[in-house]
């Protein structure tokens, strides 16, 4: 599905005609951000009960910092091989970028996406955080100065 398409379903998939309205006011950075990435869709685990699968990431050397991240693979198979096959009983379903970035945007238990573009290195990924993500739209959506708004 092409980003385009992604967004127009994104769209159109808003509940009201305010939502709606606030997801065609970010769209194009969602855009934007989604070219620069290698693929239009990932996979994310799943758990059984139909949630996607947040990951609690914590720093050794000070325990209380922690940060709930989304692992997103580039093909099936890569979810089943990433660290030791942890996530080997998940189920991974296909879902687009543009979803995924809004998805980081809508939960604030999200703090970052990990983009693992490859499969060759599972060890290294692409990480998209709320903060920068939320920066980036605040840049986009700001009124021009002067504009008397």
């Amino acid at each position: 599905m092409t980003l385009d398409r992604q967004v127009e379903a994104l769209i159109n998939g808003a509940p009201d005609e305010g939502s709606r309205t606030s997801v065609m006011a970010i769209a194009p950075t969602l855009r934007q951000v989604a070219e620069t990435l290698p693929q239009t869709t990932y996979y994310i685990c799943q758990s059984p009960q139909g949630e996607w699968v947040v990951t609690t990431l914590s720093n050794r050397q000070k325990p209380s910092l922690e940060i709930n991240v989304i692992y997103a693979f580039i093909n099936v198979e890569d979810v089943g091989k990433f660290n030791g096959g942890v996530l080997a009983n998940s189920l991974a379903i296909e879902v687009p970028i543009v979803q995924l970035l809004f998805y980081l945007l809508a939960f604030p238990e999200i703090d970052r996406l990990i983009l693992l573009n490859d499969s060759q290195n599972l060890d290294r990924g692409r990480e998209i955080s709320r903060d920068e993500l939320e920066a980036a739209i605040g840049k986009q959506v700001q009124p021009e100065a002067g504009s008397g708004l």
